[in-house]
């Protein structure tokens, strides 16, 4: 019961989060996903503080450290840029079923050809539905882009928009394989995501400097620095409660309660921020959480047969 209570409040927090950037998506993408980071660092930074003072291990060995390095370039300069700059075009109800679609394929493609993971007809079925609902999200797009902006939108810049919704699951799927493997071989939960974001407020922030400059980022309004700031937060916090979710229940039930993200976002882009609710829509957000559960179902199939 915990476990699923904590899977349903990262689903939810996570809404809000994306909630938080959609309602900055004027600002510039990269000084926003380079705010997005500064609560983690200030949340983890004491947190090892803590661990270090009680003797406990704080920095997992160098070799991973650079390799949650790179992870992070991935996830922040791929992942975070990425989804923050498809909000500006096909906005959030369309933008995170697309992020979700993006990361079960690329995991499974990553999964078979650097793990060997097999390939079964249900994971096939799955991935079809889940390109299924990829391209009739697509058609959609175009209504919501129509919705969010005043002027028309170009074929090639809702082509970049649809391309960097699905990128960005890409890359956060490297992150969090770069994670799984760290954390499964010992390295600290806590300095792993305080490296990831250290590596994505430094790289971040020099970059949006060399964008905007020091009277572009000092331009930034103190609503718009708190709602990046809440979202950093809310990343974090679901973060962290998607993780006791998989402590207490399999990855497959997770995954199927994190479903209840297209949902939300749906939701909450129609009703709060006035997107197009299309049919496009309804029919892609359905056939994403299909694809999700058949993919439960198939995971839940293997691992009963390793069992045997």
């Amino acid at each position: 019961m915990l476990g699923t209570i904590c899977g349903l409040f990262s689903a939810l927090i996570y809404t809000c989060a994306n909630s938080f950037l959609r309602a900055v998506h004027d600002c510039d993408p990269v000084w926003v996903s380079a705010i997005r980071a500064v609560p983690t660092v200030a949340i983890m930074g004491p947190v090892l503080v803590v661990l270090a003072c009680r003797g406990q291990r704080v920095l997992p060995p160098l070799r991973f450290v650079i390799l949650i390095g790179l992870g992070g370039l991935a996830g922040q300069l791929g992942g975070n840029i990425c989804f923050q700059s498809s909000l500006h075009v096909i906005g959030v109800a369309v933008a995170v079923p697309l992020t979700m679609g993006g990361m079960i394929v690329a995991s499974a493609i990553m999964g078979r050809l650097f793990l060997a993971e097999p390939i079964t007809p249900r994971v096939l079925l799955a991935l079809a539905v889940l390109l299924a609902a990829i391209g009739v999200l697509i058609g959609g797009a175009e209504g919501a882009a129509r919705s969010m902006n005043t002027d028309p939108v170009s074929r090639w810049r809702l082509a970049a928009g649809v391309a960097a919704a699905c990128g960005s699951g890409m890359f956060y799927t490297v992150l969090n394989a770069i994670l799984r493997y760290c954390v499964t071989r010992g390295a600290p939960l806590p300095s792993c995501l305080f490296i990831v974001s250290i590596t994505g407020m430094l790289t971040l922030g020099s970059l949006a400097w060399r964008r905007i400059g020091t009277a572009g980022m000092l331009a930034t309004t103190p609503a718009d620095l708190t709602i990046m700031l809440a979202a950093g937060v809310c990343n974090t916090v679901a973060f962290l409660a998607l993780t006791k979710s998989l402590q207490l229940n399999s990855i497959v039930y997770v995954n199927a309660l994190n479903a209840t993200q297209a949902t939300l976002a749906a939701l909450a882009g129609v009703m709060i921020f006035r997107e197009k609710l299309s049919p496009w829509l309804v029919v892609g957000i359905g056939l994403t959480i299909l694809g999700l559960m058949v993919l439960a179902q198939a995971h839940r199939a293997m691992r009963a047969a390793e069992d045997l």
